[in-house]
């Protein structure tokens, strides 16, 4: 899940360090959109790859701000990986002034993952678990987590007018359900299986296609981050999903943006990065971001945790 959960294009590698810690370029955080790799950038731009779905979700939330002027991570298409988004570039500024990026739209993650492997990027828009990767990379570094063990709890999504969906109470219910997620999410798939309800899985590449399958009537759930607001609702494309009301899984592990080794300006954007989160976590931006874009929501403080 974009936890689910999932942008432009191009990247040159041998740009010097020293340029791009000193790119401060007017184009921060909206980047260009582009197709192919083979565009390249100018040095100043630092590559990340972002998923098509969330880079959607961010303009529509920026509506023509600069990251670093977001002050409320609520309101329209503001979301957990829209929030991280955002927090990354102001991690970025607080670890040593902003860098002008550009946004690398990825439509899989299996694409995302192998650009960055081999450089194209730079590093992650959005956090993912440590335990979708390898314990020893070779292509790839962690940043401190954003998220730490036991924070992360998602909601079970659904059409409204799925009754059979939004009658379960417990695992028993569920496990009449045909649930969707992405093999490629470790900790997700791992989680359902764990559960019990492995053998009502079915593997999806891609994000923005499991709501249309629960609009389709070809699935009946999906896990997805709580958002703000009192019904929670999500939206995708058009398509409105609800929670389950009352049931809520808690998923293990920690939660890091992923930087490329074979990037050149991987050490010093390691150190950036760092440094501007363990200042964001101190001031309280990053539980401010998770609680105003709904990810650690009041209502469901009381729901059964599975």
């Amino acid at each position: 899940m974009p936890l689910i959960s999932p942008e432009p294009t191009g990247l040159r590698r041998a740009c010097s360090r020293r340029r791009l810690l000193a790119g401060l370029g007017a184009g921060l955080g909206l980047g260009m959109l582009a197709g192919s790799p083979a565009l390249a950038t100018t040095p100043e731009r630092l590559p990340i790859v972002v998923s098509d779905d969330v880079l959607r979700d961010y303009r529509r939330f920026l509506a023509g701000r600069e990251p670093l002027e977001v002050q409320d991570f609520g309101g329209p298409h503001g979301r957990r990986d829209v929030a991280e988004l955002v927090l990354l570039h102001k991690a970025l500024a607080e670890g040593g002034g902003p860098r002008s990026t550009e946004l690398l739209e990825r439509p899989t993650s299996t694409r995302l993952k192998a650009d960055l492997r081999a450089g194209v990027g730079a590093c992650t828009g959005t956090s993912y678990w440590r335990r979708d990767f390898e314990d020893e990379d070779p292509d790839l570094l962690f940043s401190q987590p954003v998220l730490e063990n036991g924070e992360f709890e998602v909601g079970l999504y659904t059409m409204p007018g799925n009754h059979l969906a939004q009658s379960a109470r417990g695992l028993d219910d569920l496990r009449r359900l045909r649930l969707l997620s992405n093999r490629e999410w470790r900790v997700d798939w791992e989680t359902l299986v764990q559960l019990g309800l492995g053998d009502r899985l079915h593997h999806v590449s891609n994000w923005s296609n499991m709501p249309r399958m629960l609009q389709g009537g070809r699935a009946d759930a999906l896990l997805a981050p709580f958002q703000p607001g009192v019904d929670m609702a999500l939206q995708v494309d058009g398509i409105t999903l609800l929670p389950i009301r009352g049931l809520k899984i808690s998923m293990r592990g920690t939660r890091h943006y992923v930087l490329s080794r074979r990037h050149p300006a991987m050490a010093a954007l390691l150190r950036q990065l760092d440094t501007g989160l363990q200042n964001l976590r101190r001031s309280g931006l990053i539980r401010q971001a998770y609680t105003q874009s709904g990810f650690f929501h009041p209502e469901v403080k009381r729901w059964t945790r599975l």
